[in-house]
């Protein structure tokens, strides 16, 4: 009987989420793939491995013997192919990163760098996109990770997404009145399809709150400061679709994109670039909706 490292590590990622559709999210894989390896398991071991409890997901006795197993082998496995994979590249790149771009596939894809690349020394930096978009233009980084309306040409497209007019759980607007707007401040990537659309249905408005990360802006929509519009990865509860009669709240979508310093292509920014790829190339939102 042989137990290979993949079917081991989807079965250590269901035994810990506790769900096959959150295992398969974790590996990158569709659930029936998940199902696939779980069945071709329990096939070989000749015995079952999960047990339900109504919606609850758990193991057999024999399922948390082979969890411990599987958590040692997989992490030897891993160590070993770091090890095995580490380069010999030197140097130092400097990469920028759109604030909208999840703090974990960040760290996870920096880290998984200099696993591999040791000798690089690698500086990041979070920012607006526009902002990023300046110091690859003035040498400052010599790759990014940014959004942007229309992709250029030499650009590396990582996933595309939509935009959403949100606003808070509470109206924030009478028609009559100024739209008040919250933006990523003046260098905000949306904030001039914002000001085109509401000039196009002649309908007043202003800049109520401006910031430059995310987090601030989503807080900021929340608790009521204003009408803003944000990517499908940035939705969270307690903001809702604006759609008022008049205003056409279709947008275009946003492409994430990798984008380098043409005068700075050195192995080590080609290989972070492939790192990117290999790691978030299409990968979708999370499918958030938002109640209306």
């Amino acid at each position: 009987m042989r137990l290979d490292t993949e079917s081991l590590r989807a079965f250590r990622a269901v035994a810990t989420t506790g769900s096959f559709t959150a295992a398969a999210a974790q590996l990158h894989l569709t659930q029936s793939a998940v199902s696939w390896k779980m069945k071709r398991l329990e096939e070989r071991l000749g015995a079952t491995l999960f047990r339900r409890d109504g919606r609850e997901l758990g193991l057999t006795e024999l399922g948390r013997e082979l969890l411990d197993h599987a958590e040692r082998i997989v992490a030897a496995h891993d160590e070993a192919v770091d090890r095995l994979q580490r380069s010999q590249l030197e140097g130092t790149v400097h990469l920028g990163a759109n604030d909208e771009l999840d703090a974990v596939d960040l760290a996870a894809v920096v880290s998984s760098f200099r696993r591999r690349h040791p000798l690089v020394q690698l500086h990041v930096r979070v920012g607006l996109s526009t902002e990023l978009e300046s110091d690859l233009a003035t040498g400052e980084l010599d790759l990014a990770l940014l959004a942007t309306i229309a992709p250029d040409a030499d650009d590396h497209v990582v996933w595309t997404e939509g935009l959403r007019w949100v606003r808070g759980p509470e109206p924030v607007w009478e028609r009559g009145t100024p739209v008040p707007l919250v933006t990523f401040g003046r260098r905000c990537l949306y904030r001039p399809l914002m000001a085109a659309e509401l000039e196009r249905v002649g309908l007043a408005h202003y800049v109520a709150y401006e910031a430059p990360s995310s987090a601030s802006v989503v807080d900021a929509l929340r608790a009521g400061m204003g009408i803003g519009v944000i990517n499908e990865r940035g939705l969270a509860p307690g903001l809702v679709d604006w759609a008022p009669d008049g205003v056409d709240t279709a947008l275009p979508e946003a492409s994430f994109v990798i984008r380098t310093n043409r005068r700075t292509r050195s192995a080590a920014v080609r290989a972070l670039v492939e790192e990117f790829e290999h790691d978030l190339r299409g990968r979708p939102a999370d499918g958030r909706s938002l109640p209306a």
